[in-house]
């Protein structure tokens, strides 16, 4: 079941936890910033 924007949003503002496929939903739709780690380039 894909949860609903509104219900998402009304978690992210009372501090709720997210589940993961709401996580998802909410960082595709622009409601939560993405945390992508880039790799640094390292020399051997």
């Amino acid at each position: 079941m894909v949860a609903k924007l509104s219900t998402i949003r009304r978690k992210i503002r009372n501090g709720d936890k997210l589940g993961f496929s709401e996580k998802a939903r909410a960082i595709n739709k622009g409601l939560l910033p993405s945390k992508v780690k880039k790799k640094k380039n390292v020399k051997k």
